[in-house]
């Protein structure tokens, strides 16, 4: 299965914002690393929002807009036990991102790669071949 040229783009931005990875690493890490016990017994593999919000030392309205951003591309699951919302990382979408990336642009990369390489080569000896002007 591939993903839409929308749905990339939308993951990518998702992705791209410094704290959205920070709040991916938190969860990630989970209460493990955390040294933080979750409010409830739940989620395997989810952390509270509450536990994001206190790890990050940001509002609680902030942190919620970059979880629902990274929810609506699909990169998180969310289970809500009573009054507390717990995350976890869905390793689905995130191996179908990274599939569409290596299938959109690893046989470029090779290519560019190697077109960098002789045009380098060239310049150089371009420069050679002008340095007595």
């Amino acid at each position: 299965m591939s993903l839409s040229t929308e749905k990339f783009a939308q993951i990518a931005k998702a992705l791209s914002d410094p704290i959205r990875i920070k709040i991916l690493d938190l969860i990630q890490a989970g209460y493990d690393q955390l040294g933080a016990s979750p409010p409830v017994a739940c989620c395997s593999g989810g952390v509270c929002v509450c536990d994001i919000q206190e790890q990050m030392n940001m509002a609680q309205s902030k942190v919620s807009y970059h979880l629902r951003e990274l929810k609506n591309a699909g990169l998180l699951h969310e289970t809500k036990v009573g009054k507390w919302n717990f995350y976890a990382i869905n390793y689905t979408t995130m191996k179908l991102f990274r599939d569409e990336l290596q299938h959109r642009y690893h046989r470029e990369a090779e290519t560019v790669g190697t077109k960098l390489d002789h045009s380098e080569s060239n310049r150089a000896g371009s420069a050679q071949d002008y340095g007595d002007l």
